[in-house]
């Protein structure tokens, strides 16, 4: 159980340093409006992990993988992912007056910015054959032992839960050390990333034609 645990751990550490969207939406959310928003996005981004491996570990993730479905998935979860990116990349950023003081932003509740992580990250289709794929992984490597699969599972979803929150707490420290330049261009940053993201899920939607390699 103690390997199942360790591999677990190294595959959870592998897939929270993935420079996705997800990534780059913690790193601005925890800059922008502190660690408490930046944590309630990763929770929200570990809901939706959580059900999408509870789908493939149940067997019930054939309909997502379905042409009939990941077509629309996709574009909407990239159409979405392109609208946001415009609007970061737009937007302006001010974090002090004429007289040179900080600004106080007003914050987006804990609720919205869970319900965001949770978002961006399930309307992302090929987050499910990512998990489908680990399931596939660990059930070979643990000789289909389900005691020892969970147990790989849930040190793995920890390990993703775990960093995000260190990335959300780490980001808040600088952010005293950021002026308005230096958080205008990782809003920029972080929104060119998200449509980029966007316009790559709607390609490989239709490129890649995932549905076919289930």
């Amino acid at each position: 159980m103690f390997s199942a645990i360790g591999q677990g751990m190294i595959f959870g550490l592998a897939l929270c340093f993935s420079l996705g969207p997800a990534f780059f939406g913690l790193i601005q959310t925890s800059l922008k409006h502190g660690y408490a928003s930046g944590i309630a996005m990763a929770l929200g981004i570990f809901a939706s992990d959580l059900i999408y491996l509870l789908l493939a570990f149940f067997g019930l993730s054939g309909w997502l993988v379905d042409e009939k479905y990941a077509i629309p998935v996709g574009i909407l979860g990239g159409t979405l992912l392109i609208g946001y990116g415009i609007v970061q990349i737009m937007k302006k950023t001010v974090v002090q007056n004429v007289d040179g003081e900080l600004i106080e932003l007003k914050k987006p509740t804990h609720g919205s910015s869970a319900l965001k992580g949770f978002l961006m990250n399930l309307f992302n289709p090929f987050v499910i054959f990512l998990w489908i794929g680990a399931i596939s992984l660990a059930s070979n490597k643990l000789q289909h032992n389900n005691s020892l699969i969970i147990s790989f599972f849930v040190a793995t979803l920890a390990t993703v839960l775990g960093t995000d929150i260190l990335k959300s707490l780490a980001s808040h420290k600088i952010k005293s050390y950021l002026n308005e330049k230096v958080i205008h261009k990782v809003n920029m940053l972080a929104g060119l990333v998200l449509l980029i993201s966007g316009v790559v899920l709607i390609v490989k939607v239709f490129v890649e034609q995932p549905w076919l390699k289930k």
